[in-house]
């Protein structure tokens, strides 16, 4: 007769269960996982817009960088004739950027003026009559009172934006000189398109009155038909200046991040817009759902496995029993020799034979010395010798053991062994890591190493983050056998042990480096 264990409705029981706790599991992976894909949807568009808003900052300062270096020759001119025997000079500086080919002058004398068009045609330069608005605007400038040097304006002309960016000087023969660059933005549009190109994000910008200065649909440059987004959806940026939404795009068609942030040249305050797609991982998620109805799959094949096991014969199930338990018995039996053996590698007797021969070298010559070798080395080997069930010890405790250990190496060599830096966080001193894990990796790296007084080994110990970072300069040994790296995986295993945290080790920047994360508390024996 069959015990109840085996009754089908038992196991069906069961296999519902296990089918509920799956689908929840599944939920609830989901979930997070959607959370977690938001996230770093937000960090990536974060990341492009800034980008994107560096990339369109230095063109602009780019784009008048000719003024600035006009500016630099202006206080040289005493006259109005001066300033026009150096024209040559005047146009280089003027449009020295390659992609600013249009600008002008005006010198205005008493009731004089002179108006100049500059174009520029390869390395050439002509001159010719200057545009009305061009001519409109600047007159308005040279009758103005104001004091201001730099000014600029945006003027809607019929076929397309245009900005003026100027530069305003007194000579000292009272005439009044404005240097002057007219950049027409549906051209600029097309300039740094190519010169990001790559990006995945858009950008618009608009002047304080809603007017398109900058668009990817060049239609769009000179109408006022941007409306900014209302307050309720907007969140502050780290830099308390800069904000964004999320939205649709009517450019892109899809979700985005829209940025909005201020881009001020001269006087003129403008905002720029850009706009970065929403990343939704659409394929990851399906990926995920994918596996969560393969979960539900075997979770069913796994219900109707143990309907037909709970009718097989007593007998079979009796063998699975007996093997299960010698499987145990091996498990056990493999685990006392690995203790065993970690015990013997405790016990390093080379170890103790140096020791002792450093100590007999002591006794004569420095008895003091030798007195506190002694103590140390008792230290030592009782620290070896306490039980730690969980296999985990204080960080304070393995430091000390560390630096114990430490001092009977440098008694053995001398100068040829650095000083051990110690810098501990005193927060980090209750808490745990694996036992004898500082002083496994201060061992790896005598034995690994070469130590001598020509090239001293420099070992640290110091707090890092939320654990310890273990350093010496690396200076390989080529006699020293592959040792298979039990210390680093009797290590690994611990921390497998007792979660989610990971040993890491490796060369940077010439030195030998080992992490050891901090546990916060250990679990009860």
């Amino acid at each position: 007769m069959k015990t109840a264990l085996y009754n089908s409705k038992y196991f069906i029981g069961i296999g519902v269960l296990i089918l509920l706790c799956s689908s929840g599991i599944g939920f609830f992976m989901t979930n997070k996982f959607n959370k977690r894909t938001e996230r770093i949807s937000s960090d990536m568009a974060i990341s492009i817009y800034q980008l994107k808003a560096n990339v369109i900052n230095s063109e602009f300062r780019s784009f008048i960088r000719g003024l600035n270096n006009s500016e630099a020759i202006i206080p040289q001119f005493n006259s109005s004739n001066e300033f026009l025997q150096t024209e040559k000079l005047i146009n280089t500086l003027l449009l020295s950027h390659p992609k600013i080919n249009h600008g002008w002058y005006a010198i205005a004398k008493g009731k004089d003026t002179v108006y100049k068009k500059i174009t520029k045609i390869g390395t050439a330069y002509q001159h010719g009559s200057i545009a009305d608005y061009q001519k409109k605007w600047i007159h308005s400038q040279l009758i103005t009172k104001d004091s201001i040097t730099r000014i600029g304006t945006v003027i809607n002309v019929k076929d397309s934006m245009h900005g003026l960016f100027a530069s305003r000087h007194r000579l000292a023969d009272s005439s009044t000189v404005i240097l002057g660059l007219d950049i027409n933005f549906k051209d600029l549009q097309r300039y740094l398109w190519s010169v990001d190109s790559t990006s995945r994000a858009s950008m618009h910008i608009v002047d304080e009155h809603g007017y398109y200065i900058i668009s990817p649909e060049e239609k769009l440059i000179g109408k006022r038909i941007f409306r900014e987004a209302e307050g309720t959806g907007l969140r502050k940026l780290s830099d308390s200046i800069s904000s964004y939404e999320t939205t649709k795009s009517a450019y892109l068609e899809i979700p985005v991040y829209r940025f909005y942030t201020p881009l001020n040249i001269g006087l003129m305050k403008w905002t720029m817009v850009v706009e970065t797609p929403v990343f939704v991982t659409d394929e990851e998620v399906k990926a995920i759902e994918k596996y969560v109805m393969i979960m539900f799959i075997v979770t069913t094949l796994i219900i109707l496995i143990l309907l037909e096991w709970s009718h097989a014969k007593w007998q079979k199930q009796f063998m699975l029993r007996q093997l299960a338990e010698v499987s145990v018995a091996r498990q056990e039996k493999e685990n006392a020799v690995l203790q065993l053996d970690k015990l013997k590698e405790k016990l390093d007797p080379h170890f103790l034979f140096n020791s002792l021969s450093s100590l007999n070298g002591l006794i004569q010559e420095q008895p003091e010395l030798a007195k506190a070798f002694v103590v140390k080395l008792s230290r030592v080997y009782r620290y070896v010798l306490d039980p730690t069930p969980n296999g985990l010890e204080e960080v304070s405790r393995e430091v000390r053991f560390a630096s114990e250990y430490f001092f009977l190496l440098k008694i053995r060599f001398g100068d040829a062994l650095a000083s051990l830096e110690i810098d501990l966080n005193e927060k980090h001193s209750s808490a745990y890591i694996p036992f004898m894990s500082v002083q496994t990796l201060v061992e790896n790296a005598i034995k690994h190493n070469v130590v001598s007084k020509l090239k001293p080994l420099h070992i640290s110990i110091r707090s890092e983050g939320d654990g310890l970072l273990v350093t010496n300069n690396l200076q390989l040994r080529t006699d020293v056998k592959d040792s298979g790296k039990q210390g680093l995986k009797y290590l690994q295993s611990i921390y497998a042990h007792f979660g989610d945290l990971h040993l890491t080790y490796g060369i940077e920047d010439g030195s030998y480096k080992c992490f050891l994360p901090l546990i916060k508390k250990p679990p009860t024996p």
